[in-house]
């Protein structure tokens, strides 16, 4: 009888370790948990958007030349030069590349603007001679359109609100339209023979806040700084069609730009691998 319960014994504690012994292997044994344990990837913060801005420009004009002037025409004394400010309007695409970096291709209309400046002369003695002493008043429209490749850090979010700064670099095209010299005191009037484009290198300067009014749409307020170069009139041509001259060089424009844009995200960063569903 002894003998029979130690068999019995023995068979029970054989056979106990033969059942944990081909027990399917847990994710436990292996040293971690099961994969809902496993935290998911960060993400990434890529996404592409696209940006639609309004804004205002309030350009600025460093100097006037005429082109034709040189050494003899120093007499010339710029009074004011100005041009007025109008709104604009952008579009562009873009990708968030991290939660700090972004870029986006961005170009926009800049409207017609009025450019106007006044100018007096002086080679000598005047006695009322127009050839020696006068006065011009420059008028022209100035149509003109914009692109840019830009890269913008943000510096951090706080409450939905991040900072950024950011620059860009590109082209400026600038059409002048409707050049017109008036100088009263010689009863004279140039026009421009025609209207004349340029294109320029331009480069800018941004400095803003955004807001994140969803996952998926930001709106954003910024300050541009933008150099657009340097346009000539092209020929001009007096009143009664005597003389011709090269015109007037508009030299150094640049602005100080006021935008809003809104910002929408076409997609979220997709995860790394798959996740349990909890």
């Amino acid at each position: 009888m002894r003998t029979s319960r130690v068999c019995v014994l023995l068979g029970a504690a054989a056979a106990a370790i033969l059942s944990v012994s081909f027990a399917p292997v847990q994710a436990a044994d292996l040293g971690y948990g099961s994969i809902k344990d496993i935290p998911p990837p960060p993400p990434s913060g890529r996404a592409w958007y696209l940006k639609g801005t309004i804004g205002m420009k309030n350009p600025e004009v460093g100097s006037i030349r005429g082109v034709d002037d040189g050494p003899g025409h120093d007499g010339f004394t710029v009074h004011h030069e100005d041009i007025k400010s109008t709104a604009l309007y952008g579009f562009g695409i873009g990708i968030e590349h991290s939660r700090w970096l972004r870029f986006d291709v961005t170009g926009e209309y800049r409207g017609k603007q009025l450019f106007i400046a006044q100018d007096s002369y002086r080679h000598g003695v005047c006695n009322g001679d127009p050839t020696i002493c006068g006065t011009n008043e420059h008028t022209a429209d100035l149509e003109s359109w914009l692109g840019l490749f830009n890269a913008y850090i943000d510096l951090g979010t706080w409450h939905g609100v991040t900072p950024y700064v950011g620059g860009g670099i590109g082209l400026a095209y600038i059409d002048v339209q409707g050049y017109k010299d008036v100088n009263v005191p010689a009863n004279s009037v140039w026009y421009g023979n025609a209207d004349k484009g340029q294109t320029n290198f331009a480069w800018a300067l941004y400095a803003g806040l955004s807001y994140d009014v969803t996952p998926q749409f930001t709106v954003d307020l910024g300050y541009r700084y933008t150099d657009l170069g340097t346009v000539e009139t092209g020929a001009t041509t007096s009143y009664d069609g005597a003389f011709t001259n090269g015109g007037l060089e508009i030299r150094d424009i640049v602005s100080h730009d006021l935008l809003f844009s809104a910002r929408y995200r076409l997609d979220r960063p997709a995860e790394m691998y798959p996740v349990a569903i909890k």
